[in-house]
This record gives structure tokens, C-alpha cells and sequence, in this order.
């Protein structure tokens, strides 16, 4: 069986920071304040910012590898399981901080909901840049990490507004890299970002697309037509994605039977959920938990 998933708090240092900032280099993290060992796959409950100057490595989020490149952003969502693989002339920055910390004003919750790397299972959460862009980045976490290592009485504010400013640069370049194939300058894409936001929140407990899209005052088709329109998805693909990527973090990072997962996942049927998991992974969950412990036996 498969440990239980560790879920992580923001680290814990002086005046308990809702906001830190490290500069990595090598394989491992030196801070000592940095909360934990990251051999396994684990998850936060803050948001995470991964900014690699020297790209060495690969990077899993949610089952997906990728490989890190130099100049790029990998942005991490509360709930999401990922692990880092460094190589040793790894060179990038850490960034974490609660959802409180950007939140200070209510309307910013909900800036980070229309940010579209974050909270949103149909996008790739990875900015690849130009050398040209990324140092306008660059710039601006060096700065970030001038400012955070003098801290004093105005460097949380000061700190806010850089990462406000961070995040919306990044929201530029995405655009800019991704409004092509992913139609981000869609009109409707704040819409599916809602949508996107209600799955995460209900997927547990609402499977069916027209109880979202009377929640969103829509129409079961409009509602279908304005997803595949951005994402190439239909609604009902995405919930059932949503419910899948759960089951797989029950199978790997806890001890639940696929009976238990099921009904976890609010399936009356457990023989149903086996059989839509098998045509959704090629596995079926017996098989898909041995199959993805064994990489991580050594």
C-alpha cells in the first residue's frame, strides 16, 4: 500500500510568515526552515511558485512528468500533488504563501481564481519563457528576496503588491505565449474559469454538468458549448477527469479499497467506478496502485 500523502502547512519561522521566499541551488533545499523532505510526492495547503533560473530536472504534478527548463514558472495550487527532481547545477527560487496572505482584500481571493495557471485542471500550470521575458521576472524575485531577507515593519505590504505585480506578469505572458491554443482572450474564458472553480469546490458530491450549470444560470448546453469552445473538453469530461485525478491520489497516497474511494467519490456502485476508472487509465485501481508505488520502492 501506499503511505498516506503528506499535506503540508506553510512553514513555520519567525512571526509566522504567510509569505517566504528560498533560492535553491543543487539537488537539495539548505534552508532549514524549509518544512520538509521531498522524496515522495506530497501537497500543500498553500499556493507555490517555482522559479527556475537553471532548468536541471523534472517536475511530476498530479501523475503529469515534466521537465524543468531554464527560464521557466511552474505554478503549484493548494490540494495539488507534486514532486520536485533536481539535478546538481539546479539554480531556481521558491515562493509560497497562503491564500490569506494575497487575500488581505476580499476581491484578491478572487484574482488568484482568474489567474489561469492556478485552480485550473485543463491548463498546463508551466510558463516556458524567452531568455528576454524571463529577466523581467528574474528581476522582480530578486528583489522579492532583497526585500523579504531585510524584513521589517512594511515588508509584508511591500511584499503583497511585488507578488500582485509577480503574478500579473505572469498572467501577461501566459496569455501571450498560450491565447492561441488555448483561446484565453476568449470572452468566455472567465466563465469556464468559474466552472473550473465550482468542480474543485463540489466534484466530491456533484457529478452531473446541468447541476453546474444551474449554479452558474446557465443551460446544460450552453454551458457544454463554452467548455469545448476553450478547452477542446466537454463539461462532463472535466468532472470526470476531476474524479479520477481524486481517485488516483486515494490509491497512491492512502490505504482506502476501491470500494472505499468509491463511495468516497459519492459512486453508489463500486463495480461501476472500477469499470469507468479501467477505461479512464488503462488500469484498473488495483492494478494502477501497485503500478505507481513500484517507482518509488527506492
Amino acid at each position: 500500500m501506499g503511505e498516506p500523502i503528506k499535506t503540508y502547512e506553510m512553514p513555520e519561522v519567525t512571526n509566522q510568515r504567510a509569505f517566504q521566499i528560498y533560492e535553491v541551488q543543487g539537488k537539495t533545499i539548505q534552508n532549514k526552515t524549509y518544512p520538509h523532505e521531498t522524496t515522495r510526492p506530497h501537497r500543500h495547503k498553500y499556493y507555490e511558485v517555482c522559479v527556475f533560473v537553471n532548468g536541471a530536472g523534472r517536475h511530476e504534478i498530479d501523475f503529469e512528468t515534466h521537465l524543468i527548463h531554464s527560464n521557466s514558472v511552474h505554478f503549484l495550487s493548494p490540494g495539488q500533488v507534486h514532486l520536485i527532481s533536481r539535478e546538481n547545477d539546479y539554480h531556481g527560487y521558491l515562493m509560497v504563501f497562503s491564500r490569506d496572505f494575497y487575500a488581505l482584500e476580499a476581491n484578491h481571493e478572487d484574482l488568484l481564481f482568474q489567474m489561469p495557471f492556478f485552480n485550473n485542471p485543463t491548463l498546463v500550470p508551466i510558463l516556458n519563457l524567452s531568455p528576454a521575458d524571463f529577466r523581467e521576472l528574474h528581476e522582480l524575485i530578486v528583489q522579492i528576496r532583497k526585500e523579504y531577507l531585510q524584513w521589517n515593519g512594511f515588508t509584508s505590504d511591500i511584499l503583497r503588491n511585488y507578488l500582485q505585480i509577480f503574478l500579473i506578469k505572469c498572467k501577461q505572458y501566459y496569455l501571450r505565449y498560450f491565447a492561441e491554443q488555448n483561446k484565453t482572450m476568449d470572452p468566455h474564458f472567465a466563465l469556464v474559469q468559474q466552472f473550473n472553480a465550482l468542480v474543485e469546490q463540489q466534484f466530491k458530491c456533484i457529478h452531473q454538468v446541468q447541476d453546474y450549470a444551474h449554479m452558474m444560470g446557465l443551460s446544460a448546453a450552453n454551458l457544454n458549448k463554452h467548455v469545448r469552445n476553450i478547452t477542446g473538453y466537454t463539461a462532463g469530461e472535466i468532472i470526470l477527469d476531476r474524479l479520477m485525478l481524486q481517485a488516483k491520489r486515494f490509491l497512491i497516497y492512502t490505504d482506502l479499497s476501491s470500494k472505499q474511494i468509491a463511495y468516497q467519490l459519492n459512486y453508489q456502485d463500486p463495480s461501476y467506478f472500477s469499470r469507468i476508472f479501467k477505461k479512464k487509465t488503462g488500469f484498473s485501481p488495483s492494478e494502477f496502485r501497485r503500478v505507481e508505488n513500484e517507482k518509488y520502492q527506492h
